[in-house]
């Protein structure tokens, strides 16, 4: 089955895709940079500095992260970071849907639908 992958670059240099959308989704749901990074199969470090660069990007802030301790800390999504997955996948899907006709046609037209190639 195709699937859809939409990348945006802004006018601003930042970019956003299915990567960055799904680290916003995960700390949505861990409450955790480090958690969704984890789940991601990336550091820290990593997952932080794709935050920033959301951060950097966006006129409000995405991800409000609160430093640990004794306390705890943990991360959260702010309404503009909510906002801008729930649109990035609502771009996503209707790009798939209106598109899906030509995404078949693609899709009949790639190796896997014909079989193997025969060796000449």
């Amino acid at each position: 089955m195709t699937r859809v992958s939409l990348r945006l670059g802004f006018a601003s240099d930042g970019r956003l895709g299915p990567g960055k959308v799904r680290l916003l989704e995960l700390i949505g749901e861990t409450g955790s940079i480090s958690a969704a990074g984890r789940e991601m199969n990336m550091s820290y470090r990593r997952a932080w500095n794709l935050v920033n660069e959301l951060n950097e990007t966006f006129a409000e802030p995405v991800v409000d992260a609160r430093p640990g301790g004794a306390n705890g800390g943990g991360a959260s999504l702010t309404a503009a970071g909510a906002d801008i997955v729930r649109r990035y996948r609502a771009i996503e899907s209707s790009v798939a849907t209106t598109s899906r006709a030509h995404i078949a046609a693609l899709e009949r037209m790639t190796i896997r639908a014909k079989g193997p190639r025969s060796e000449s």
